[in-house]
């Protein structure tokens, strides 16, 4: 996703930022939030919740009277979605000249794909009522594959996350010569997942989409 290609409905949002949403409106979700994005609980007067706070302030997502902070606009929309998330994906290309996480949540307050860029920025995008997690989890491993087949290969990951769960993996291998394996459950006898090569016909979004869709 590059910059000529945002929609108006993205939001950019620093981690410190989300530490801030995470404090001030907690929720069933929260807990299962800091675990996929790897953030701590902080305390709401720490350093870094405040620093979020006032950030959030300067760009008028947030209004602060006291000790009294008002989420607004987008950042509302963010905490009520991280607060009451229910299912994370995570779909993450590993190259040779870049790691690019990109997150899907999903929750009853909306669905939101987050997009990883430098210096703890994420670009959020609010999905369409007609666009499931899965869609998006599906254009985001095809369009993953298709970037690391050049120059030389790499691996697209890709999880699916809940609460008091073990997350589910999907992993697939891109070779320099365009061959694609997978690696998924059931583990093999030494414990690792099991890897077999795509059929020709296989379309690496679609499968992990079906392996990932299952929630027992």
């Amino acid at each position: 996703m590059t910059e000529q290609l945002l929609p108006d409905s993205a939001y950019r949002i620093t981690s410190h930022e989300i530490l801030a949403l995470l404090a001030f409106m907690p929720g069933p979700g929260t807990d299962l939030t800091r675990r996929v994005l790897g953030l701590e609980k902080l305390p709401d007067d720490h350093d870094l919740v405040r620093a979020g706070v006032g950030t959030l302030n300067i760009r008028d997502t947030a209004s602060v009277d006291g000790d009294q902070v008002t989420l607004q606009g987008p950042a509302d929309y963010l905490a009520a979605v991280f607060s009451t998330s229910t299912t994370w994906f995570d779909v993450t290309q590993i190259g040779p000249a870049a790691v690019a996480p990109a997150y899907i949540a999903e929750s009853p307050a909306g669905r939101v794909a987050l997009f990883l860029r430098p210096l703890s920025e994420y670009v959020c995008l609010p999905l369409s009522e007609d666009a499931s997690a899965l869609d998006m989890v599906e254009a985001t491993v095809q369009d993953a594959v298709e970037t690391a087949k050049a120059p030389s290969g790499g691996i697209v990951t890709s999880r699916r996350y809940e609460a008091f769960k073990e997350p589910k993996v999907a992993n697939i291998k891109v070779a320099a010569d365009g061959v694609l394996q997978l690696a998924s459950a059931p583990l093999d006898a030494s414990g690792q997942l099991t890897i077999r090569e795509l059929a020709g016909d296989e379309l690496p979004g679609s499968v992990v989409r079906a392996l990932l869709s299952v929630t027992s």
